[in-house]
């Protein structure tokens, strides 16, 4: 016990608020990073980019250089931009595009968050061609911390825990598509094509293409054919990388689907054989993953072969921990994760599905208690204790699996605004056309031109596509309630805030504002303890109502977090009392 004490006191940091500076130096590239060329982006020369690490309170100096022919913007996923909301990185709204040959420095202070984030491109769909990498924040020494319960307050194990919190182990999620974003989103538009599938995931950057029969791949979608035929009357099939055949309900059938390679007609799955990411045990009692779904896709279930998950903390807030065999990572979503280590030799698969209607598949990274070596274990171990299918079915429902409802913040004073808001606003999340998705109730669409707009934030004219002004001013408590009418789940995120979830289920609000859903006795408000998140799904058909106070003065993003639907006009700007920064915002930016 004494070593790992010893150990937890030299590991942690003194907290004095610091300038951490970082470059990021943006380039194009052909590699294949899963057995398939293609052209990609980096950061660094790496993807994804390089890790953004500070203390919580210190301060964040990111300078990018756009080497690329095509411009970009940087947000930090999470990073609530507090007093400085013309860093958040969104064209059109915060900022203008750093073009190519450009350089631009981002400025924020990390001042009350803690925790993993991330930053991304939000320029177009470019983050799903590599421009993405994590940011973490070292929580304060007094945050309180879930870790005796998860020990049971074993001190060493304690220890442990408290240590790896310096430097979790990275896990990072991304899908990985055959074609460069730009020419998809191309293909979406000129064609009417929903791309819903991708060529695989990426591990931290590794992956490799498999091909399972048919039979594996129907048995494993089952579910998913019958919800589908259940929602719209049509019979499908999966083809060969376990893309659903959608083209009956929304193809035009004039279109060569084959040579497009709509959904259902994806060529031939051919196998590669590229390297997976493997983590080692190196002899710990645990090991303390930091999971981010970089993804633009889908989100993920994700199990580790005979081993249990302890989720400790998400979307950059400790909570109550939650011991299960599965947990779903959802798109834009970060979580703190513990695996009790115990075993004495072995190669475990760490499995991560699909979670869309659209496709069944599969990537696996390995959890290894051997020595480091250049070889990769096997494909497929046999083992006794395998959670899930390739589609990420449980193989036996009496398993636990994380239930995002259930992930209440661990520190019980961060706890909602009882009482009614100040400021309700209803969305609708719909299809409104072929390739056209709406958050807005009378179905208009966010404009892609929008983003080489001058910014919401500061123009003079914001009576645009999709501007909501709903008259917040500072210290306003905000609803949001979001109907879903569409058969996909979506998951939404909010710039600038973290919310409550304090309402969601599989049919519709069916109320005008929170105050009279109390009134009628809803059964779905949860405003005692709520999740606390800044990414959450809005279930299929169902509906989320999100609470949060106006501390922010800005001109923030809420928009689906599916890149092609956010891409397809599946978004909004709230403005929150913009006319008290507009004084404040640096003629650099706006000069910029």
């Amino acid at each position: 016990m004494a070593k790992y004490m010893l150990l937890f006191f030299l590991v942690l940091p003194v907290y004095s608020a610091v300038l951490r500076k970082y470059v990021l130096n943006l380039t194009s590239t052909y590699q294949a990073p899963n057995g398939f060329y293609r052209e990609m982006f980096l950061i660094n020369n790496q993807h994804p980019g390089p890790l953004i690490e500070a203390d919580e309170g210190d301060t964040i100096s990111a300078t990018v250089f756009n080497n690329l022919q095509v411009p970009i913007t940087i947000h930090f996923h999470g990073i609530r931009q507090h007093g400085t909301p013309w860093m958040d990185g969104t064209p059109g709204v915060s900022q203008r595009p750093i073009f190519p040959g450009e350089s631009f420095t981002y400025n924020f202070t990390t001042e009350g968050q803690y925790g993993s984030y991330w930053y991304h491109a939000h320029m177009r769909s470019y983050y799903q061609d590599g421009i993405k990498g994590p940011v973490y924040i070292r929580p304060a020494p007094d945050t309180l911390r879930p870790y005796d319960e998860v020990t049971q307050a074993n001190t060493t194990a304690t220890g442990i825990l408290r240590a790896q919190e310096i430097n979790p182990t990275p896990l990072y999620i991304m899908d990985w598509t055959k074609l460069p974003t730009d020419a998809i989103y191309q293909k979406t538009i000129n064609y009417g094509i929903d791309p819903a599938c991708i060529l695989g995931y990426l591990i931290n950057g590794k992956g490799r293409v498999t091909c399972p029969s048919n039979e594996t791949i129907t048995a494993a979608g089952a579910g998913r054919l019958a919800s589908f035929r259940a929602t719209t009357g049509v019979q499908s099939k999966f083809d060969s990388l376990g893309c659903l055949d959608i083209s009956a309900l929304y193809g035009n059938p004039g279109i060569d689907h084959a040579a497009l390679e709509a959904p259902g007609y994806s060529a031939p799955c051919q196998a590669t054989n590229t390297d997976r990411e493997i983590f080692y045990v190196n002899g710990s009692d645990w090991i303390m993953f930091n999971v981010i779904n970089m993804g633009g896709q889908f989100g993920t279930h994700l199990s580790i072969d005979g081993h249990d998950i302890w989720v400790l903390q998400v979307d950059g807030t400790f909570i109550r921990p939650l011991k299960v065999k599965q947990m779903y990572a959802g798109l834009g979503s970060r979580y703190i994760i513990a695996v009790p280590t115990q075993k004495n030799s072995g190669v475990f698969a760490i499995r991560f599905a699909g979670t869309a209607q659209a496709q069944v598949t599969e990537q696996i990274a390995w959890l290894s208690y051997n020595m480091p070596t250049t070889a990769q274990p096997e494909d497929y171990p046999v083992t006794n204790d395998v959670y899930q299918d390739i589609g990420g079915n449980l193989l036996n429902a009496q398993m636990p699996a994380f239930i995002e409802a259930a992930a209440a913040p661990y520190d019980e004073r961060v706890k909602p605004p009882q009482g009614p808001a100040q400021r309700t606003i209803h969305f609708t999340l719909n299809r409104t056309g072929m390739v056209d998705f709406s958050v807005m109730d009378n179905g208009t669409l966010m404009l892609p031109d929008m983003e080489l707009m001058t910014p919401s934030l500061w123009a003079q004219d914001v009576h645009r596509t999709n501007i909501v002004q709903a008259g917040i001013k500072i210290g306003d408590v905000v609803d949001l309630i979001i109907d879903n009418r569409y058969i996909m789940s979506h998951p939404m995120h909010l710039h600038g805030h973290t919310f409550w979830v304090i309402s969601e289920s599989n049919t519709s609000f069916g109320y005008p504002s929170v105050e009279a859903a109390i009134a009628g006795g809803s059964s779905t408000l949860n405003l005692a303890n709520p999740p606390y998140r800044d990414t959450y799904t809005a279930p299929s058909r169902g509906h989320v109502v999100f609470r949060y106070v106006a501390n922010n003065a800005g001109a923030w993003m809420f928009h689906c977090n599916v890149n092609v639907h956010r891409m397809a006009g599946m978004g909004a700007v709230i403005l929150e009392d913009r006319e008290k920064i507009i004084p404040r915002i640096p003629e650099s930016v706006i000069d910029f």
